[in-house]
């Protein structure tokens, strides 16, 4: 039987031992791009706090599965009538040229090939970028041009570690069908791995029998190992009426979920929701590689519209906001277990 990677989504500062108390053999860190001024050059302050972190987790026993970096993030931001409206904001330096252009691949692809070389030995799995099949991670990139991304950093990694597993992780979106066709089409074998986000009963509809058919159906169409780099279940939330998601406005606007699942977003559904994800999983157990709850730990705000009594980011830990346990780590720990 294959060995499973039982992982989160974690803040570097995250407590190891409770981490291990959970089950939680890998973490799930995202590197930021290194150099300042030039490939090669000066080590950027954000890299190297990164990196310390890595080695803090690898020393403590926990595994890290490394994300390249992406090329920025929308965010929203209120205008006229308090409408909101996704602002792109790019996150790589300004001397990688064009975003898209053979320039910007190349100097992508190097940076790659230099973090496999300067990580070697701690971040033995990658996942490339994340969610290039939505605008909210890709920016003004098509599905070609993020496919290319994602190609160039396979293909940089593997120059310097032939060993490394990668693979990209898409949202889902009608676009991640293209990514699938696409990368795993190709026939060369440059990703080891299918990766898939989802949140059925929060994002989109559905529940925890939706990823048993879900890894399966991933698994007979790339013929790869699936790792599900983020899945989880907001413990906070209302849900919006029939009116109210007839207006197709962003969550952060009505702060309330499109979707739910069970008795809605409470402590105590979270706790089933996941309980009921790692049974349904285990269906599919020797199709997996591994599995990434998001997240580790509550946060203060909202990351996407900067709220703090915004639902959409801030209530997906198996943690509170004070280091305290919630319902759902202990369904996580036992679940964990029986699915490892």
């Amino acid at each position: 039987m294959r060995p499973i990677m039982i992982g989160t989504s974690a803040f570097a500062t995250a407590d190891t031992e409770l981490l291990k108390q959970a089950g939680m053999g890998w973490v799930r860190l995202g590197l930021g791009y290194p150099f300042v001024d030039r490939i090669g050059g000066e080590i950027s302050r954000q890299y190297l706090e990164a990196k310390q972190a890595v080695e803090r987790f690898v020393a403590a026993g926990i595994q890290v599965m490394g994300i390249t970096p992406g090329p920025g993030i929308g965010t929203y931001v209120a205008g006229p009538g308090g409408a909101l409206t996704m602002q792109w904001k790019d996150r790589f330096p300004a001397w990688y040229g064009p975003l898209g252009s053979d320039e910007w691949l190349a100097n992508y692809e190097a940076t790659c090939e230099w973090l496999a070389a300067d990580l070697k030995g701690l971040v033995p799995v990658w996942q490339l970028a994340n969610e290039l099949d939505i605008a909210q991670f890709a920016g003004p990139l098509n599905p070609r041009q993020a496919c290319d991304l994602v190609a160039a950093a396979a293909r940089g990694l593997k120059r310097s570690d032939p060993s490394l597993i990668v693979g990209h992780n898409p949202a889902g979106a009608p676009a991640a069908m293209y990514f699938f066709g696409y990368l795993y089409g190709r026939g060369d074998g440059l990703l080891d791995y299918c990766g898939i986000d989802g949140y059925y009963g929060t994002w989109a509809p559905g529940g925890p029998e939706d990823w048993a058919r879900r890894v399966a159906e991933l698994y007979a169409l790339t013929g790869k190992p699936v790792l599900i780099n983020e899945w989880g279940y907001s413990s906070a939330g209302g849900v919006q009426t029939e009116e109210e998601a007839k207006l197709n406005v962003p969550v952060c606007k009505l702060k309330k979920w499109r979707y739910g699942w069970g008795e809605g977003h409470t402590p105590e559904a979270q706790a089933k929701f996941v309980a009921a994800v790692f049974e349904a999983l285990k269906s599919q157990r020797e199709a997996l590689l591994g599995v990434f709850f998001y997240r580790w730990e509550d946060q203060e705000k909202c990351w996407q519209c900067g709220a703090p009594d915004c639902p959409a980011e801030t209530a997906w830990g198996l943690i509170d906001k004070q280091g305290q346990p919630k319902p759902a780590f202990y369904a996580w720990r036992d679940g964990a277990r029986s699915l490892g």
